[in-house]
Formats: C-alpha cells, structure tokens, sequence
C-alpha cells in the first residue's frame, strides 16, 4: 500500500505539543529528584508532608504514565514521517532508516549509561517493529494500536500466570529485600560518576524486564503505531479537515477516562464502607490494573486532543507556540533534562537527593524549563537545528549539513 509522501516543511502544531509533552517528562521525572528506576520504599515513606502527599498525589494522576505515552505518540508520528521523507528521496529507504535507528540506539545508550530511565534505547527495537507495518492497511493498524495502549498482552501473559502459578507455602510469600533499589539508591546518594555509570550498565536488563513485566513496552509500541497512523491520516498536515475527527477524539477519550476514574472512586468508597476486601482478591487486581492502564492510555488522548484543539484557538497560540523551539529541538531537550537532573540531585552535583520536598521538586521545574525554552530559542535564531538533531540527520546520511544559518542580506526597494 503506497501513501503519499508529506510536505517536508515542519508542522508547528507537532513541534508545539512535543514542546509540552517534554514539559510533563520533566515534572515526571524531577518530583522523584530524578531517578530513573525504584527507589527503596523507606525513601518515599520520608516525605509525608501535606505538600509532598499533594505533589504525588497530583503526579500519578495527571502525570506519571501520561507523557511517555504522549511522546511516544509524537516519536511514532515522527518515525512515519521520516520514513516517507526517505522513501521520497531514496528508493532502498528502508536501509537509511534502519541505519537512522542505530544511530539513535548508540545515543540512547550513551545516555542510558548516565540515567537510567532513558527511553530511546527502548524506542529504537519499537522504531524497528513499526517499519514491518509500513504496508499494512489503516484498520490493521488501528486495531493493534488500541489492543496494545490498553496493554492487552501484559493482562495476557497475567492470565496465564494466575492459571499455572501453584502456591508457595510459608515464609517464601515474604518478598526479598530489593537489593537493586538499594544498590541505585546508594549510586545517587553517595557515588561518583563512575558509580553512577557502573549501575546503569548494570541496571540495563533490569530495565528492559521491568518495560516487559509492566507491559510499558507494548503501550509505546501501541502509541507508535496511533502516532503512524495519525500521519497516515494527515490530522497534523490538514488541520481544517481534521478539526470535527479531532474534537470527536477529545470528547471520547475526556468521557472514558472520567467514567473510569468515577468507577473505581466508587468502588474503592464501596470496599471500604462495607470491608469487602475486595483488594485481597486477585481478580479485582486485575481488574484496576486493566482500568489504570486504560484511564492513563485515555488520558493521553484526551491530552493530545485537547492541546490540539486548542491550537486552533489564536489565544491559546500565543501561549502554546513559545514551545515550538523546544519541539523543534526535542532530542537536545531530552537528553540536556538529565544534565540538569544530575546536576541537581545526584552526589555529583549539588546533592539535593532526599533534601528536598516533592512538592519543591514540582517547582524546580519551572526554572529549569524556562531556561531549557530560552536556550532553544537563542540557539535557532543562529543555527539550522539542535546539537543533537543536526550530529544525528548528519551520520544518517553521511555528509555534514550546514548547521549555522548563513546570514542574509536584504536589500529594500522604494517603490517607483
């Protein structure tokens, strides 16, 4: 199946929501003081100020789970346009792309070698997953994008868990004591650079069973493939046409996540009333481990459609388009956010590590993000493309681009 290749010129719209969505993947991450995988229990228990309950509160609502989903979302709008750029340009596209993926699988495991909590070195085997779907039809597509955000194969896999799994007697319920958090704790807390680094690389495989175990992996996948089949749809690139399918979305998703959120407040009100012990059974387990992931994958819907409706407004354009430079340099943005977490949190830095509040963390950001939208604007007014973005379309296509703008003169005529 062939679809038409689009405009090369850059879509504001995408540029501005992927601007946002690196605003959420801040808050995100710095209310934990930037760690990149699990802390031991004691440390969260510290912090039980009315402030922090609120912070955390308020982040695993609105926050936690939402914004890799939404910019895996616009990573898979990516991936599709970059493949239809390609497929324009050179007829063997599918080798360009794939080497464009290995280029950023060595950066994400640079960075992964830093943080632990990179994320690119687990979109590049997804990157690869939805090349082998560039063929498929549009409903295809669709369908195996909803099953995966709603993470239908990691209830899958804990279905047949509960069937075959036999019980263990006595004191071998009790969980061991978690020695790999307590093993990065230590890393963050106390250790050099080295340290840091040597706990990374050794946490790798740790983090690509927990992307299994918690079947993350299958909900970006399935955001990639939305992303894909947003492009394919040309929902960015034909605001006009798209605007009804768009305010249709918002509706839907905006309705399921509130009615889900709604069920499970009044579930939770009806077990503890009446001490049910519903949360001992494993079939209730089940089944608020099916509706987080559905409320959170509808969420991000709503997210998405919303802030682009909202693009159509000129007042909100005003307030959403100053981060249309971030957008544009969303990789530099993304890798320089661990620069700035390192340097706050870690011991290599200034050591703020369990010295401050969650709620303070909260805060932290809005410095630190304006700072990040400030240099990226001060950075494109003099160059063609961010750090990063510029060194990876460079080694994609072997030959160095113009980074600098060149300057330009222009000459103004009276009218005769």
């Amino acid at each position: 199946m062939q679809y038409p290749t689009l405009s090369t010129q850059r879509i504001t719209s995408v540029d501005a929501l992927r601007g946002f969505a690196l605003l959420g993947i801040l808050f995100a991450h710095f209310v934990f003081w930037y760690s990149g995988a699990g802390l031991p229990q004691s440390t969260y228990e510290k912090f039980n100020d009315v402030g922090s309950i609120i912070a955390s509160t308020f982040n695993g609502i609105f926050v936690s789970g939402k914004f890799f989903t939404f910019f895996s979302f616009l990573f898979g709008l990516s991936f599709f346009l970059q493949m239809q750029s390609l497929q324009k340009r050179e007829e063997n596209f599918v080798r360009r792309y794939c080497w464009r993926l290995v280029i950023l699988g060595a950066i994400g495991l640079l960075h992964h070698a830093f943080w632990r909590g990179d994320i690119l070195s687990i979109y590049v085997p997804l990157g690869f997953i939805l090349l082998l779907f560039r063929n498929s039809s549009n409903r295809l597509l669709f369908i195996i994008a909803l099953l995966l955000i709603i993470n239908i194969p990691a209830r899958i896999i804990d279905i047949v868990h509960f069937l075959s799994a036999q019980p263990t007697p006595g004191p071998a319920n009790i969980p061991p004591v978690d020695d790999d958090a307590q093993q990065y704790y230590n890393a963050i807390k106390n250790g050099s650079l080295i340290d840091v680094i040597k706990n990374n690389w050794n946490g790798l495989s740790a983090k690509f069973s927990f992307q299994f175990q918690s079947g993350r992996i299958y909900i970006t996948l399935g955001f990639f493939m939305l992303g894909m089949y947003a492009g394919r749809k040309k929902w960015f690139e034909n605001p006009d046409t798209s605007k009804p399918i768009i305010k249709r979305i918002c509706k839907i998703s905006g309705w399921i996540t509130l009615g889900i959120i709604l069920f499970a407040i009044g579930l939770i009100a009806v077990n503890s009333i009446f001490k049910l012990g519903l949360d001992a059974k494993p079939s209730m387990q089940f089944l608020f481990t099916f509706l987080f992931d559905t409320a959170s994958s509808s969420m991000t819907i709503f997210y998405l459609a919303g802030l682009t409706m909202l693009m159509y407004r000129v007042r909100w354009q005003k307030i959403l388009y100053p981060l249309v430079p971030v957008g544009k340099m969303a990789l530099t943005v993304y890798l320089s956010q661990t620069f700035f977490g390192l340097l706050l949190f870690y011991d290599i830095g200034f050591g703020l590590f369990e010295k401050t509040a969650l709620w303070f963390n909260m805060l932290l950001v809005i410095p630190v993000f304006l700072l990040q939208a400030y240099l990226c604007r001060l950075w494109l007014n003099h160059f063609n493309y961010g750090p990063v973005e510029w060194l990876w379309r460079s080694l994609t296509f072997l030959k160095w681009y113009p980074l600098k703008k060149r300057a330009t003169v222009l000459s103004i005529k009276t009218a005769e």
